[in-house]
């Protein structure tokens, strides 16, 4: 069965937690709150640290929700 992004729900953030991932100390749990409760990732160091860019870059050229003060 194949599925793209565009075929799931679009679940609003509530939320983020990162642990430790006991099992393998070589990648970090994500857990992403959503109205429909945690969904749980996990993730290497390398693909941490390209989110982390990506979200910065992203962030940068989106509009603020937030009033100017």
């Amino acid at each position: 069965m194949s599925s793209t992004p565009q075929d799931r729900p679009a679940l609003p953030l509530k939320g983020y937690s990162l642990m430790d991932y006991q099992p393998d100390p070589t990648v970090v749990g994500i857990a992403f709150e959503t109205e429909d409760g945690p969904y749980m990732f996990v993730a290497t160091k390398e693909i941490l640290e390209t989110l982390g860019q990506a979200f910065s870059h992203k962030a940068a050229s989106m509009p603020s929700r937030e009033p100017q003060s």
